[in-house]
């Protein structure tokens, strides 16, 4: 090991409360802005859904704590905000995808720093940026340490269980932890790291959704205890007995913790979904309507529809029983409807015969070539059979990604159309305005004011 590798949390845990915002390049301010008010956007339409709703009836705030549910505006614990808008961040599936990693950083992320800003009492948009990128540099380098695709083959979901040492060091950055309580810190998000892939098995999604929610509370949790003495192993990410052996196994790589770090920064590696549904298959979505818009298809033309992915992309989307990650009823939905959204994925939808029946002519196959640039690339080749032609499309990654990213327009669009959910058109327009210029907020309270215009009736 070299010297960074030899005791990773601590370098790890300096490098997150050393970063210096004014010194980060702009196109990485930049990426953190619109995850942040992209994620913002979500955890509003989310705040409407069953998933928070469910939540919320079993665990109620006790009225007496620092922190909002965005949506709720209810005086709730720091755990609990954490915990619950963690739940809203992914339960729409817009949420980003980092892709190198395979985690859904900003879902536990944002949650995570919202909290902390409340419970810290003070905290600028520039602070509050800065624990975003630091916390998505610790986060996915911890993943791709462990092994991305071992810790799905070894039954884990890697958005909870490197998602708890993320949020863990946002949480702790923002509440100005030591360094040697950082790795405290750290440490105990270790130990409560957690999350098997039976939420492929869950229709409704909560499961999945509760992910994304337990990953906030326990680096919130941890970053809470750290700060009032609570302390933990020095050494969780590279000691003796470290996270990344039982979740990885042999194929753990400890220098990946430390790689370029402070030269890569993860935050800009990762996509800005504008489907509703599992990223595995937005290649195939964008690639589908590229096709039926060129060609001007009609979906009842439709005979058969093929699809080439990635291997081991193949399990996570063929005919998986969750409705998001259903392959077949995502495609056949998006060339029934031209768009994918967070209706589509309720009981009057699913139940469609005439989705159905389309959904029975997609079939999936892997590809060795597209395994080659996976998980990084999510590429896909589609083709469309009618009765008197074939036309085939491929796509290396969706729209969204880095290499293709959402344009300003559609960024916007988004937002206003998931803020609305909750906000008047006015108290959304302010709301992006006051995102879109977050690093010179001195104070987030006026900004955090905005988020909870309408309260939910539960």
């Amino acid at each position: 090991m070299d010297i960074a590798t030899r005791n990773a949390t601590r370098t790890l845990a300096r490098y997150a409360l050393d970063l210096d915002f004014a010194k980060l390049p702009a196109e990485v301010i930049q990426q953190a802005k619109v995850v942040f008010f992209d994620t913002v956007s979500i955890l509003l339409a989310a705040s409407t859904r069953p998933a928070v709703h469910v939540a919320l009836r079993a665990m109620p705030p006790s009225g007496r704590g620092p922190c909002t549910i965005v949506g709720h505006g209810r005086d709730a614990s720091p755990e609990l905000a954490a915990f619950i808008n963690g739940i809203g961040g992914h339960d729409t599936e817009l949420d980003d995808s980092h892709s190198p990693s395979r985690t859904h950083a900003a879902a536990v992320i944002v949650p995570t720093a919202l909290a902390a800003a409340e419970a810290k009492g003070k905290c600028s948009g520039a602070d509050l940026l800065a624990a975003i990128i630091a916390a998505y540099d610790v986060q996915a380098r911890v993943s791709k340490a462990i092994g991305v695709q071992s810790q799905f083959d070894r039954g884990f979901h890697p958005s909870a269980v490197c998602g708890s040492i993320g949020s863990a060091v946002c949480a702790g950055r923002i509440l100005g932890l030591k360094p040697a309580v950082m790795e405290f810190c750290i440490g105990l998000a270790a130990s409560q790291s957690s999350g098997l892939m039976t939420f492929e098995d869950d229709k409704s999604h909560m499961l999945k959704s509760f992910h994304t929610g337990i990953a906030a509370r326990n680096g919130m949790t941890a970053a809470l205890l750290a700060a009032h003495g609570y302390e933990a192993a020095p050494d969780a990410l590279s000691g003796p007995h470290n996270l990344l052996a039982p979740f990885g196994g042999d194929t753990a790589n400890f220098a990946l913790l430390t790689e370029e770090l402070g030269q890569r920064f993860e935050i800009c590696g990762t996509s800005i979904k504008r489907h509703a549904c599992c990223g595995q298959t937005h290649s195939s979505v964008d690639t589908l309507l590229s096709l039926i818009n060129e060609h001007a298809i009609d979906w009842r033309e439709i005979e058969r529809i093929d699809v080439e992915l990635a291997h081991k992309a193949v399990p996570i989307v063929d005919a998986n029983p969750l409705w998001t990650h259903n392959i077949q009823y995502v495609l056949a939905l998006a060339a029934h409807q031209g768009y994918i959204a967070m209706q589509h994925f309720a009981p009057e939808w699913t139940a469609r015969h005439d989705i159905a029946e389309l959904a029975r002519k997609v079939h999936v196959k892997g590809s060795d070539r597209l395994q080659q640039r996976f998980p990084v690339k999510k590429a896909a080749v589609v083709t469309i059979t009618t009765a008197n032609d074939k036309f085939a499309g491929e796509l290396d990654s969706p729209v969204g990604n880095p290499a293709a990213p959402l344009a300003p327009v559609d960024l916007r669009a988004k937002f206003m159309s998931l803020a609305t959910a909750v906000l008047d058109t006015a108290g959304a327009e302010a709301l992006w305005t006051a995102l879109t210029s977050i690093e010179q907020a001195r104070d987030l309270s006026g900004v955090l004011a905005l988020l909870s215009r309408k309260p939910q009736k539960l």
